[in-house]
């Protein structure tokens, strides 16, 4: 990065052969911050009088518009009510969070890089072409061989096929972490609540942060989209867990194993450390108890998920999984050495 730089103020004939020029442009800036502070009509404003063509699409101003958070005014200034011009957008200067990563506290399994071998990369489409099964077939069968993880990113979750999958692998054992995109978190939200299920330990992550000279910021979206299994098979692609994507939409994605793995691997960890709590979720649920299990293979440490009990539901219990369900009927569940009588239905 250095290098490019110093190049970059160099004579043509003394950069490198792999340079490429920097993409910023100043007025992309100054118009954002016009349409952050003074809407879309400033915004348009500011284009028309330097001459400027648009270069943001109806969505994405709707998005600006919907989603910037201005600081208060009299936090505007500095202690001498002058403006920083030389200040820049946070986007380009980005400042390291001090928060604490969270733990992947349900545990992940440990190997050795380098030791996966070749890459191996299948390419599948929807709808399907060669291939004996659709997508969706092919991430249920993936999640029921799943023996001691499962890590999900996805920009919006609302297949309750692929949902009911999760909850049965989480029944057997099976650590099951999901990442959702914080914006659409509350579709995902409302289809387990129409499945009569309430849910825990899903965390929500977003985009960059985007900050305009006073220190107004709107936040990107986290677009990604794969499902990693047991550390060692990885479905990508523009398939999302939707119907639509089931029954109407086109998509492709790569079933990948082998060295390329790790990258996912690396890749989810560090995503689940930016990753935060949905602030939609109930504070009401009381933790009761916990304790660990170690599982030998792999030194693979699992930590079996406290139990929340929710104060509020009469006759009803919280699977101790990564997704925890509320339904009604009878089952006894033990735990620490007592058995707790609920009631409970099936899952679905």
């Amino acid at each position: 990065m250095e290098t490019s730089s110093l190049l970059s103020s160099l004579h043509d004939e003394c950069r490198s052969d792999n340079y490429i020029e920097p993409h910023y442009k100043e007025w992309y800036r100054i118009a954002i911050d016009a349409l952050i502070e003074g809407g879309l009509e400033a915004y348009k404003e500011f284009l028309s009088k330097e001459r400027c063509s648009e270069f943001l699409a109806d969505e994405e101003i709707d998005y600006i518009l919907n989603n910037v958070h201005k600081l208060p005014q009299n936090t505007i200034y500095s202690s001498n009510h002058a403006i920083d011009d030389t200040s820049s957008s946070g986007t380009y200067w980005p400042i390291e969070s001090d928060v604490e990563a969270p733990n992947l506290d349900l545990g992940w399994p440990y190997l050795m890089p380098g030791i996966s071998g070749g890459t191996n990369i299948d390419l599948l489409f929807h709808p399907p072409r060669a291939q004996p099964y659709t997508i969706k077939e092919t991430v249920r069968k993936m999640i029921r061989d799943a023996r001691k993880v499962i890590a999900i990113v996805m920009d919006m979750f609302t297949d309750v096929d692929i949902f009911r999958e999760i909850v049965e692998a989480s029944a057997r054992g099976i650590a099951v972490y999901i990442l959702l995109d914080e914006s659409n978190f509350s579709h995902f939200l409302k289809m387990t609540e129409k499945q009569g299920c309430q849910v825990q330990r899903v965390r929500t992550v977003r985009g960059q942060d985007y900050y305009s000279k006073t220190g107004a910021k709107f936040h990107g979206k986290m677009e990604q989209k794969f499902i990693l299994v047991d550390c060692k098979k990885v479905i990508y692609g523009s398939y999302s867990f939707m119907w639509s994507f089931e029954k109407t939409n086109l998509s492709m994605v790569q079933v990948i194993t082998g060295q390329l793995v790790e990258s996912f691997d690396e890749e989810f960890r560090t995503l689940y450390a930016r990753s935060s709590v949905p602030s939609s979720f109930a504070p009401e649920l009381v933790r009761v108890n916990s304790h660990k299990t170690l599982w030998d293979n792999d030194t693979y440490q699992h930590s079996v998920m406290p139990v929340f009990c929710n104060v509020f539901v009469k006759k009803a219990f919280l699977l101790h999984f990564s997704i925890w369900c509320v339904k009604k009927n009878s089952v006894d569940f033990h735990f620490s050495g007592k058995f707790l009588s609920f009631t409970s239905n099936s899952l679905f």
